[in-house]
């Protein structure tokens, strides 16, 4: 397993240009200076491939039979030495991101979400837009010479890491890189991770819109600590608590007794720069959105209080957090990952702490956490109208 993590994501794109991170999640499988077909080499060495991309980061990993290991190193240095960009490559490219952004963001229930959650949140940051770009024309009208300097300043060994993860031994895995990655030399720097900031709000924010959906609404969002911050791991036991399960208080309280919701759910998300904690509803027949906030957020207090029932469920929580850790620790692929997350956040010894971490969390410290963080005064609205 190769995972190769490229410090950059929609955040360092040009407010004008967004989407950029996203499309080369595509571009670079479009073919490079010795793989003209990446696919095809990855299949016929009997291995597997993908990526993803988010606000901060894009990631591509690579699965290979141990005897192919070499293929791997090759195709992924290859990529990042020389990547095939050409007009066809871009133009073909360019329009499966564009369908994409069609489907995602026009076709579908609460496909501007992201958009509506981030113009709402931010006026400053670059986290003020989505993954997939703030408007479809950036990437319609991107060039050549846009993607190329987009490559060029960002796809770059400065700017990316790369673990191996699998039954191959340390000398070798070294050798490999030396050989495949040392000779790559490019004229940029590493990613300075600086931006633009907005502080946080302390008064409500509010925004509605009509949407697919068939049923009306309701989204509550507040930013939280960011990864590498201890407490941002609280919020998420706490959303575990909150919203986790099909016994959690949201579903038991306002799904199945109150009847108010036919879905309640919530997360938080855990991230470099930002820490997201959403929590929505959507809503049955003749229950009003104001109705549905305000349950939301009488819950939410509820549950911010301790309670003797309270303590089983977080004993259950912490065993789950506990179990996933696990078993991500025997998963070749997450495990690749997580090293390269934890590298890219600069405190990869975290990566051994977590579950000590969360063992040093007492139920009365989370609730704490959640309180200090998610509450009515701070909060980000967003009402949702069936369309007609």
């Amino acid at each position: 397993m190769l995972n190769t993590l490229y410090n950059v994501g929609a955040r360092d794109e040009n407010p004008k240009s967004t989407g950029f991170a996203h499309l080369f999640e595509h571009l670079m499988f479009s073919g490079s200076e010795n793989v003209p077909i990446f696919d095809k080499e990855v299949e016929e060495a009997g291995g597997q491939n993908n990526a993803f991309t988010n606000n901060e980061i894009t990631n591509y990993y690579l699965v290979m039979p141990t005897e192919n290991a070499e293929t791997a190193f090759w195709l992924e240095s290859d990529r990042m030495n020389a990547l095939n960009i050409n007009e066809k490559s871009l133009t073909v490219q360019k329009g499966v991101v564009v369908e994409e952004f069609k489907q995602r963001c026009y076709n579908a229930p609460f496909g501007l979400l992201w958009h509506h959650i981030r113009h709402l949140m931010y006026n400053k940051s670059p986290y003020r837009w989505p993954t997939i770009g703030d408007d479809i024309k950036h990437i319609e009208d991107a060039t050549l010479e846009d993607v190329r300097g987009f490559y060029d300043r960002f796809y770059a060994p400065q700017n990316g890491i790369v673990s191996v993860v699998g039954n191959i031994d340390f000398q070798t895995t070294k050798e490999l890189a030396e050989k495949w990655f040392g000779g790559i030399l490019k004229d940029t720097t590493a990613n300075p991770n600086q931006y633009l900031d907005d502080p946080i709000v302390s008064e409500r924010q509010f925004f509605e819109a009509e949407d697919l959906s068939p049923n009306p609404a309701v989204f509550l969002v507040w930013r939280g600590p960011k990864f590498i911050e201890k407490e941002s791991i609280a919020l998420e036991m706490f959303s575990d608590m909150l919203g986790g399960s099909d016994v959690s208080p949201l579903q038991m309280k306002l799904v199945k007794e109150e009847q108010l919701f036919n879905a309640a759910e919530c997360f938080y998300l855990r991230g470099f720069g930002e820490g997201l904690f959403v929590l929505y509803g959507i809503l049955n027949d003749g229950v009003s959105h104001q109705d549905g906030e305000a349950a939301l957020i009488r819950v939410l207090k509820e549950n911010q209080e301790h309670s003797a029932s309270m303590d089983r469920t977080y004993t259950g929580v912490k065993n789950r957090h506990a179990t996933n850790l696990l078993f991500e620790a025997t998963q070749p692929m997450q495990l690749a990952q997580r090293l390269c997350f934890f590298e890219n956040a600069g405190a990869l010894d975290d990566i051994n702490n977590e579950q000590s971490l969360i063992e040093s969390f007492s139920l009365k410290d989370v609730l704490n956490v959640s309180k200090q963080t998610i509450n009515a005064n701070s909060v980000s609205v967003i009402y949702y109208h069936p369309k007609k």
